[in-house]
């Protein structure tokens, strides 16, 4: 995919009266536009319905460009009308010059809360030196809560000590959506 664009494909579904045939049509809708809403460039994209259905788009705004460090934002757009349209760009997590990314949204479908798992790190600290454990800091991860389908949204709350051994360096949550078990694992 293009990095100067990221895409969101919505697909419908319709039933066709004539030889009662399911027809597919597939309909590319822009979300995010690098250089557009304060940000170089949008990456790592992630989508879930909310609870009262509209659909909640995040990414990671890139301030400075498409590097993997540095000024990095969480951000989220909402369609109320299935992906026709989008609203305007709503930052969910900005610290400063560092690092946050990795959106993986959630939906528990017992709370009707959005769980929104992320991750964070001094936006100084590059990959590889994280890696080698020769950065200032580490990455850690950090989740937030909406109890209104992501209008507003908790601060974001460190959750390393529970999901991540000491002994590891890098750590992602994203890309990608979460899901949540009806059922016991195995």
């Amino acid at each position: 995919m293009d990095r100067a664009v990221l895409s969101l494909y919505v697909l419908i579904f319709f039933s066709c009266t004539s030889d009662n045939s399911l027809r597919i049509v597939r309909e590319s809708k822009v979300v995010f536009t690098s250089g557009q809403e304060g940000y170089k460039c949008f990456r790592i994209p992630a989508i879930i319905q909310s609870p009262n259905g509209d659909l909640l788009a995040f990414a990671e705004g890139r301030k400075e460009g498409c590097s993997d460090t540095n000024d990095i934002d969480l951000v989220m757009k909402r369609s109320r009308d299935g992906g026709v349209s989008w609203s305007a760009l709503q930052v969910i997590w900005d610290d400063q010059l560092n690092t946050c990314g990795n959106p993986v949204p959630i939906v528990d479908h017992i709370t009707d809360q959005v769980i929104l798992l992320s991750t964070w790190n001094l936006g100084e600290d590059h990959e590889s030196e994280i890696i080698e454990q020769k950065s200032t800091d580490t990455r850690r991860p950090f989740v937030q809560i909406s109890s209104d389908n992501g209008h507003n949204w908790t601060e974001p709350k460190e959750i390393t000590a529970q999901v991540k051994l000491p002994e590891w360096t890098w750590y992602a949550t994203g890309p990608g959506s979460g899901i949540q078990l009806n059922q016991e694992p195995f």
